[in-house]
């Protein structure tokens, strides 16, 4: 049974999650959530882990099972699949699900308990998740990346961007290899938003940013491809980047008014 989450005040966020106990060591900072500003009813939960204080015996101490699949991975894979898995344990406690154990599918998708939509993400050194009850209809995607190199980002950029794109991200007010990353990354989520919904991979191309504003706090994306009856050539979206020191973080929320067509939220 879930809890009433979706009812209780927000007073305190962002805050610690309660029921996240940790072993006192140095490997990962408690998980923080809070309720993105435009859309309440979706819980963003974020969290640094230090590779430098990983060894497998936390999996021991955090309670969790060592996974076949890992015994071959280097010391980064492990890090980073033992914080995003305790994140996401310690979120899920605040819909009323207990030690629950984040899989995947065979496309790789994360497979989340019955009733609740999420997307997770994470760098070298942190960790971003989403959250919704299924019974708001929205659907979330996150990503995290580390801010390009200014010579990988012209490396990549007909890659990731048209021309188009290029005019408008240079508009942007930040320097273009955080622009760039931010395009990508926001690529990223809303393909990590759609594809629970599709199951249908997508181009860098099949998206398109038509706007942004000064900083990329906000930015409109365009489908170049039609997903579904209600999800046409045009469909439009909002996506969020927030910019912190050498990384980023977005997200894109998408509601699943299936076979209607869709615009700007």
């Amino acid at each position: 049974m879930r809890s009433d989450w979706l009812n209780r005040p927000a007073q305190g966020e962002p805050a610690l999650l309660s029921g996240a106990t940790l072993p006192k060591d140095r490997f990962l900072t408690a998980p923080v959530s809070s309720r993105l500003a435009e859309h309440p009813d979706v819980l963003l939960v974020q969290a640094r882990y230090d590779l430098a204080y990983y060894s497998d015996q936390l999996f021991t101490d955090y309670r969790l099972p060592f996974p076949a699949h890992l015994n071959k991975a280097v010391a980064k894979r492990r890090a980073e699949y033992l914080a995003s898995r305790l994140c996401v344990r310690a979120a899920l406690r605040q819909f009323g699900f207990d030690d629950f154990l984040l899989t995947n599918d065979a496309d790789r998708a994360p497979v989340w308990p019955e009733g609740i939509a999420g997307s997770l993400s994470h760098t070298r050194a942190c960790i971003s998740l989403l959250l919704a009850d299924k019974v708001t209809g929205k659907q979330p995607g996150v990503d995290c990346e580390e801010i390009m190199r200014p010579e990988a980002a012209e490396e990549m950029r007909e890659m990731i961007i048209n021309e188009r794109e290029h005019g408008i991200l240079q508009s942007s007010g930040v320097p273009f290899a955080t622009a760039l990353t931010a395009a990508f990354s926001l690529k990223e989520s809303l393909y990590k938003a759609v594809f629970p919904l599709f199951r249908q991979f997508m181009h860098f191309n099949e998206a398109e940013i038509i706007a942004c504003r000064a900083g990329l706090t906000n930015v409109t994306l365009r489908l170049n491809r039609a997903l579904s009856p209600g999800f046409p050539v045009g469909t439009l979206f909002t996506g969020r980047v927030a910019l912190a020191e050498g990384q980023l973080t977005s997200w894109v929320i998408v509601t699943q008014a299936a076979d209607t067509p869709t615009g700007p939220y």
